[in-house]
C-alpha cells in the first residue's frame, strides 16, 4: 500500500501538469460566456501552478524539471494554440 509521500509525489508529477493541460484546451475551445468562466479558471491553474513551481525550485525537489517544463508549456501553448477569438479581418 503506497504511503503518503508517494501519493503526494503522484499528484506532484503527473495529475498537475494534466490538470493544467486539460484546463488550458477547455479554456482554448470553449466559446460564448463559458470561454471567460473557462479563462478564469486556466489563469487560477497556472497561478497555482506557477506557485508550486517556485516551491519546489526552492525547496530543491526532484520534480522541479517537470514542473518548470509544464509552465513553460503552458505559457507557451496559450500563445500558440489558436482560441475562438483568433479570426483577424482584412
Amino acid at each position: 500500500m503506497p504511503d503518503l509521500a508517494q501519493i503526494a509525489l503522484f499528484l506532484n508529477a503527473i495529475i498537475l501538469p494534466l490538470v493544467g493541460g486539460f484546463t488550458l484546451l477547455f479554456a482554448k475551445f470553449t466559446q460564448g460566456e463559458g470561454a471567460r468562466w473557462a479563462e478564469r479558471q486556466f489563469f487560477g491553474v497556472l497561478l497555482v501552478i506557477t506557485l508550486v513551481t517556485l516551491r519546489t525550485v526552492i525547496n530543491c525537489e526532484e520534480v522541479w524539471l517537470v514542473h518548470t517544463t509544464t509552465l513553460g508549456t503552458l505559457i507557451v501553448a496559450s500563445l500558440v494554440i489558436p482560441g475562438h477569438g483568433t479570426s483577424v479581418a482584412i
